[in-house]
């Protein structure tokens, strides 16, 4: 059973040398009877750009769930985007999370009710994002400038 969770837009600009990096949109584009999502993104003060909201698990999350990912860019920042190549590798659910931990936890300090590492499958439950900007530090190096 494959299904494609989310989509994600994200802006890149880098100036003097540093990146910062701004969420755009989070999309979800199917799946409602699994996963729900009210994330939002929302302007947090002048300068910073943080995404807000629940993400509520449905149903027990197996194996037999798959996860993908699609990116967007617009390399001009003009609303027009594009596919982009880069993207998380279709695996299963406990797969995504387990090198989702390995890689990125030290971003996720602040999600509360995340599931523990190595739990599988995942009950159900409501995961909380509070104004959780994007960790510039989690984007590989060659991603190109733009939205």
């Amino acid at each position: 059973m494959l299904i494609g969770l989310f989509s994600l837009l994200l802006s890149v600009s880098v100036t003097l040398q540093v990146m910062q990096i701004d969420f755009e949109r989070f999309e979800q584009l199917s799946g409602y009877d699994i996963y729900n999502s009210s994330l939002r993104v929302r302007k947090y003060n002048r300068t910073a750009v943080v995404i807000n909201g629940t993400i509520e698990l449905m149903v027990p999350l197996n194996e037999s769930v798959m996860v993908s990912s699609d990116f967007f860019h617009s390399r001009l920042g003009n609303q027009q985007f594009n596919h982009y190549p880069a993207k998380f590798p279709t695996q299963n659910v406990c797969e995504f999370l387990q090198r989702f931990y390995e890689d990125y936890s030290e971003y996720c300090e602040h999600v509360v009710n995340l599931p523990r590492k190595g739990e599988c499958p995942i009950a159900p439950r409501i995961i909380y994002v509070h104004n959780k900007p994007f960790p510039a530090k989690a984007v590989p190096p060659f991603f190109p400038t733009g939205l």
